[in-house]
């Protein structure tokens, strides 16, 4: 029998976010379920932007640096995309600009997270040192294949033998690699995947490829669906996903897991810690991926009629 959330857990999560969630997931919940302007999504999310057009500010919670990373700028560009920004947007222009500024075209990817990144509190996996590189594949996928699908989307601001080039390579690396990439760098090509405007000769390429190294580091024992890892909901958001053929079976047994699991209260919370590091900042963080999962996880029940109306 398909679960669903009950009315009531779905009110527990959102009173969540209203009383303990950042503005942007309040934004979110007002657009999401109450058709509330989208000016109200800009204006949170504006005020985790610099300058020079990147986002920092501890809009990924782990990452709390305030200067400007091509990470963070993938996470404002997952919300300019998901709620339909245009490329007028001053927002999309400013976070394309900062990425066009700091493209290394002698290595081709972007430096993933700010020279400065240790200055601020931040999770382990983020620890600037010499391995961060390796950790996370030379950039390579993490963030690049994402930022390719952006300055797809918003081709009108990008140079078309950049946006070209960086296609190209980045289909090249998943052939070469597809069967080494870890669950970082998997996310990445799927939600370049998801690029409405993508060729879908591209796509198509892209989902053939990327449907064996999913079956292979997805994980699928519900036993371990509590704890860290590449579960089927970081690479489906909606029945309309492109991998959800090949991922039908174990999204739907996951979503039936994750009403079940939360059903008395409907809160996500981060199945991780920073194990010790920063104890005085962790709790805020955690607080702060506790209302994004949240409101995460309320966007897809409700794409996917899990929700109790």
């Amino acid at each position: 029998m398909t679960k669903i959330l009950s009315r009531e857990a779905q009110a527990q999560a959102r009173a969540f976010v209203s009383e303990h969630g950042r503005p942007l997931e309040q934004a979110k919940v007002a657009r999401i379920f109450e058709h509330s302007p989208v000016e109200a999504i800009w204006e949170a999310l504006s005020a985790f932007q610099n300058a020079d057009g990147g986002f920092g500010h501890g809009l990924e919670p782990d990452l709390q640096v305030p200067d400007s990373s091509a990470y963070a700028t993938t996470v404002a560009l997952q919300v300019l995309r998901e709620f339909g920004a245009p490329p007028d947007h001053p927002l999309v222009q400013g976070a394309i600009r900062y990425l066009l500024t700091t493209y290394d075209a002698a290595t081709e990817v972007w430096p993933i997270i700010p020279a400065t990144a240790n200055d601020a509190p931040h999770a382990p996996w983020w620890l600037l040192d010499e391995g961060l590189t390796d950790r996370f594949g030379g950039f390579r996928a993490f963030p690049r294949a994402e930022i390719v699908g952006y300055m797809v989307d918003y081709a009108a601001l990008v140079p078309q033998a950049l946006r070209d080039h960086l296609t190209t390579a980045c289909m090249h690396d998943l052939r070469s690699r597809g069967e080494k990439l870890n669950g970082e760098e998997i996310p990445s090509y799927v939600r370049l995947a998801q690029t409405e405007a993508l060729p879908e000769t591209t796509r198509a390429e892209l989902v053939r490829l990327l449907t064996p190294v999913v079956d292979r580091a997805v994980v699928k024992d519900p036993a371990l669906w509590g704890q860290y890892g590449l579960t089927p909901l970081h690479l489906v958001e909606g029945p309309d996903s492109p991998l959800m053929g090949p991922l039908a079976d174990v999204v739907s047994a996951y979503l039936d897991h994750e009403i079940s699991r939360h059903a008395g209260d409907g809160i996500w919370q981060p199945p991780w810690t920073w194990y010790g590091m920063y104890p005085e900042a962790w709790p805020q963080a955690r607080q702060d991926w506790s209302g994004y999962l949240t409101v995460r996880m309320l966007a897809i029940l409700k794409r996917f009629g899990r929700l109790e109306t």
